[in-house]
């Protein structure tokens, strides 16, 4: 089970992020966890949208064997005036899983309560971000995709942690990040994006070294990850 991409071209343009990527070659085995390293201005959402089939290429092929996760913990599904359960049944039907099961998971997992009854716009945005997170990881992907750091208390970081190392057991992880020690936990290889150029590392610590000198280029610049991609999304929805 593969992810292939092959002579991709796209023109990334995403508000002031202006990026041309052409000839980028990616491919993805079984079995091994992938980091992708870049900052705000490599345009990074806009490769995984690629991957997860929701954008396409402007010239290529992208080719995939196996079952890839959205974006976790990517809140779009969730539906400002409608209960948490209500989305979720929605993503449980979408992805052809039992209710019921899905739901009394999610629950537990992202100890919510009574919470999972509630409209979205009237949920506590912790608990949103824990939804979000635990919608994605209860579902039987071959490959997940996370992008962000982990939020909240210690407590809640280390137990995120250690849900995905259960995951890279038993399935693929692809993190989408700009934390090399993050990605040096979890990953085994790297591609990492800068100025429209992708460089293949098959090592971590040579994808560290060669990362921490892009991003000493670019000190100047917006850190991709100032702010908790999940809460600035959930921030960003017009309640």
């Amino acid at each position: 089970m593969t992810i292939e991409l092959n002579g991709v071209m796209k023109k990334v343009r995403q508000g002031a992020i202006r990026v041309n990527y052409e000839d980028v070659n990616i491919r993805i085995e079984e079995g091994v966890n992938v980091a992708f390293l870049g900052h705000k201005e490599a345009g990074l959402s806009a490769i995984v949208d690629l991957i997860c089939a929701a954008d396409a290429p402007d010239k290529g092929t992208i080719r995939r064997s196996h079952s890839i996760s959205w974006a976790i913990p990517s809140s779009g599904f969730i539906h400002k005036h409608h209960s948490l359960a209500t989305s979720a049944r929605f993503i449980a039907r979408l992805y052809e899983v039992d209710e019921t099961e899905f739901l009394t998971k999610i629950s537990e997992m992202a100890e919510l309560g009574d919470v999972l009854n509630t409209r979205a716009d009237k949920c506590p945005k912790e608990a949103l971000a824990r939804f979000s997170f635990y919608s994605g990881v209860c579902l039987p992907f071959d490959r997940y995709i996370f992008s962000g750091g982990f939020m909240g208390g210690k407590a809640e970081r280390e137990r995120r942690a250690e849900v995905m190392s259960d995951l890279g057991t038993r399935a693929g992880l692809l993190m989408v990040t700009q934390d090399i020690k993050t990605a040096q936990q979890f990953c085994d290889q790297a591609y990492v994006f800068d100025g429209g150029r992708v460089t293949h590392f098959d090592n971590m610590e040579a994808a560290a070294e060669f990362f921490g000198a892009v991003a000493a280029q670019g000190d100047d610049d917006e850190d991709f990850f100032d702010a908790e991609p999940e809460l600035q999304e959930l921030v960003n929805m017009d309640f």
